[in-house]
């Protein structure tokens, strides 16, 4: 079985015998160390907290038992945002982030579908999200400290929440950075469990990277967590990766794992065609 706790246990004790090192998204931007040494073999590790947040505090305790720490993002909704769980995940030693989503939200509220916008109208949503991302960061900061942030992106929505960053700064906000804006993928290799597999860039509608092409060329591309495993013991890996995990999808319940391989296959169909209709 994979997407197992016991299998993520598996992987980063893995990755930490290769001579990786663990990094949240904030250190990076910092250059704590001897991050910003392009030589040195390090992960930036990132979990998407979608829902379910007491899979993210399961898996925030295996890697502090393991001696690491990485980024968590919560969603500003029910599903995702549980303050005793981002204040135990923060105990830890753990960043937590906004995982933003408010063009989604916004267009929701104001009723407004992406093909019928003019610019005028949509300088109103984006100045709307605006608006209301800076309201949630502010509830968001009276838990954790935020200093960085990443988008949320839904495939059923026709918008891209990174899109109010084309007229307003998250600096100016206090904050130090957005992975999509922020890391040069070119120096990072980036593997994400989107799909609930490692290669669910054929049906990623938002998680994409313009260097796919190059590392499925050269022969980065894994479909299970053996697979990476296999090749971090075989020195197979790039030296510098970020690594995305969205913690719903791990577990050792053979009911939530069932259900969750069930349900994520029947998303990628759809997403599938989201991305053809797209193309």
């Amino acid at each position: 079985m994979d997407f197992t706790f016991y299998k993520y246990r598996v992987l980063v004790k893995t990755l930490l015998s290769k001579g990786f090192s663990f990094i949240t998204f904030a250190d990076f931007l910092a250059e704590e160390g001897d991050v910003a040494n392009g030589s040195n073999k390090v992960i930036i590790l990132r979990h998407d907290v979608d829902i379910k947040p007491q899979n993210s505090l399961a898996t925030a305790i295996i890697e502090a038992e393991l001696g690491i720490k990485g980024s968590y993002y919560f969603r500003m909704v029910p599903e995702s945002f549980d303050i005793e769980i981002i204040k135990q995940i923060a105990s830890l030693g753990h960043e937590v982030g906004y995982h933003y989503e408010t063009m989604d939200t916004a267009s929701l509220r104001l009723n407004v579908k992406r093909e019928k916008l003019n610019e005028r109208r949509k300088e109103e949503l984006i100045d709307y999200a605006y608006n209301e991302f800076c309201e949630n960061l502010g509830t968001f900061r009276k838990t954790y400290p935020v200093s960085t942030i990443c988008m949320h992106g839904s495939p059923q929505s026709g918008f891209d929440n990174k899109d109010i960053w084309k007229k307003y700064s998250y600096k100016q906000l206090g904050l130090l950075g957005e992975p999509y804006f922020d890391i040069d993928f070119n120096d990072f290799f980036y593997l994400t469990d989107t799909g609930r597999c490692w290669n669910g860039y054929r049906f990623s509608v938002r998680d994409k990277m313009p260097q796919q092409e190059q590392w499925i060329k050269d022969g980065l591309v894994f479909s299970r967590t053996s697979d990476i495993v296999r090749a971090a013991h075989a020195n197979a890996l790039p030296p510098r990766i970020m690594i995305t995990v969205h913690p719903q999808r791990w577990t050792n319940s053979p009911l939530a794992w069932m259900w969750e391989l069930l349900f994520q296959n029947i998303k990628n169909v759809v997403k599938w065609f989201v991305v053809r209709r797209g193309r």
